[in-house]
């Protein structure tokens, strides 16, 4: 992940391939430990339930995302050995994934 600034749009997080697939861990490990303490800490029913579907979905959403980078890097990946260019473009919760990683084959 880096930052930086493109043209006059701001870009503030880039990711490439791999650290994309690892925040995704991160949050679907983080939206667990935050069931946990829910489950744990989390007085009222209203708020069990409020905070666990919160929890939940972040958690799907996760999942989610990352099976929709691993599907567009296999996708580059064959474009490669192809030897086609690389017009597949990866997002990540709304950013744009750097398929820099991704050699053609000549």
């Amino acid at each position: 992940m880096k930052f930086c600034w493109q043209n006059n749009n701001v870009d503030l997080i880039q990711f490439d391939a791999e650290s994309a697939k690892n925040y995704s861990l991160f949050a679907m490990a983080g939206s667990f430990i935050g069931l946990l303490l829910v489950l744990k800490f989390a007085k009222s029913i209203v708020s069990k339930l409020l905070l666990l579907i919160v929890f939940a979905a972040i958690g799907v959403l996760a999942f989610t995302q990352r099976d929709a980078v691993n599907a567009c890097i296999a996708t580059a990946k064959d474009q490669a050995e192809a030897g086609t260019p690389l017009n597949t473009s990866c997002t990540f919760f709304g950013q744009e994934v750097s398929l820099s990683s991704i050699t053609q084959n000549p």
